[in-house]
């Protein structure tokens, strides 16, 4: 966090270099990466941190999980997973670590990242014989159109698993999703 702060690339790469060559990626990902993001988002809200500065942070975090998802093992499962933001939802770094995580557990993963129209789920659901799809939402804007994506799937009898950090802001949104909430599977790191 401090090397983010003072904007320092290599003194953070070379933070997570060491983490990544004493503990499982998993543990990296989650006690690290995202834990730190979780402060940083934190310390944004609380306007201690600039814009650039939580960027910064976002965009290193975000090159670290997709050269991890690129390195993975090609899946040994069967089973397709499909993950993504719906519309208006542009912070993807959750559904990118829980892309990674799938995929180091052998599942096939389809990441569409952000902002992506729920008619475009259905087409992909359809096309890829996906198994299940994970949506994440950030805001209530968003969980809003992950609502109308959800319920988009509906016909296609393909379980819809959601979370992100509005519903853990406001739970009694979670009722009114179509869906299997994953609660603190998908936390709210931004």
């Amino acid at each position: 966090i401090a090397a983010c702060m003072n904007f320092s690339e290599s003194n953070a790469e070379q933070a997570l270099n060491q983490a990544f060559s004493m503990f499982p990626v998993e543990a990296v990902c989650m006690d690290v990466l995202q834990k730190g993001m979780a402060e940083i988002g934190g310390l944004w809200y609380e306007d201690r941190v600039s814009v650039q500065q939580e960027h910064f942070a976002s965009s290193l975090a975000m090159r670290r999980l997709d050269a991890l998802l690129s390195a993975s093992p090609a899946p040994s499962r069967t089973q397709t997973v499909l993950v993504g933001c719906p519309p208006n939802e542009w912070h993807t770094f959750t559904s990118l670590l829980l892309s990674l995580l799938l995929r180091r557990r052998g599942l096939s993963v389809i990441y569409l990242g952000a902002n992506v129209p729920a008619d475009r789920f259905k087409e992909t659901v359809t096309a890829a014989h996906v198994n299940l799809v994970i949506l994440v939402a950030q805001t209530l804007t968003s969980a809003a159109t992950l609502q109308l994506t959800a319920l988009t799937l509906t016909g296609l009898r393909v379980p819809v698993g959601f979370g992100g950090r509005i519903f853990n802001l406001q739970p009694n949104l979670v009722g009114y999703i179509p869906g299997h909430y994953l609660g603190n599977a998908i936390d709210s790191s931004l």
